[in-house]
């Protein structure tokens, strides 16, 4: 009786554990490089290059979206001044909390050239409307930083 007892609690776990998951929607790979100079640029999402992803929902709601990528900056000086950060598009709105420029995604690491590798990732709830939904990366950095670097990533939405 005593393992009964033990047993039926775990059991309940394992098919609760079991049962959640979450539909993809959309993702988008990328397993090449990507610079940009000019701030605001729009990103890669996938090697063909396409720097949007559309795709359609069939209820309107609110979803997950989340993006990763192995991240650089490149401020010209041995300092660690500045920062590489994401505006995440979602039918032609930023999505917070990635409005603005506080949101840092990386920084250089004191080294002169590209530094500060490390691959971050954002997951945010983004609201999608009933049908075709547009989904952007842009890609943005803080002075003195003047590169941005993003390569091998991925985009999923659930």
């Amino acid at each position: 009786m005593k393992l009964a007892h033990a047993l039926i609690p775990a059991l309940l776990l394992s098919l609760a554990a079991g049962a959640a998951s979450a539909k993809v929607l959309a993702s988008a790979t990328r397993s090449n490089n990507f610079t940009y100079n000019v701030d605001n640029t729009p990103v890669p999402l996938n090697d063909g290059g396409s720097t949007s992803i559309v795709f359609n929902v069939a209820k309107a709601g609110t979803y997950a979206l989340t993006y990763s990528a192995e991240c650089s900056a490149d401020n010209g000086a041995a300092t660690n001044s500045g920062w590489v950060h994401l505006d995440i598009e979602v039918n032609a709105a930023i999505v917070a909390p990635t409005v603005g420029s506080s949101d840092a995604f990386c920084s250089p690491d004191n080294v002169a050239g590209s530094s500060g590798w490390v691959r971050p990732s954002i997951t945010v709830p983004v609201r999608l409307v009933a049908g075709n939904n547009t989904v952007r990366i842009l890609g943005r950095f803080v002075a003195p930083v003047t590169l941005g670097w993003l390569g091998d990533s991925a985009l999923v939405i659930q």
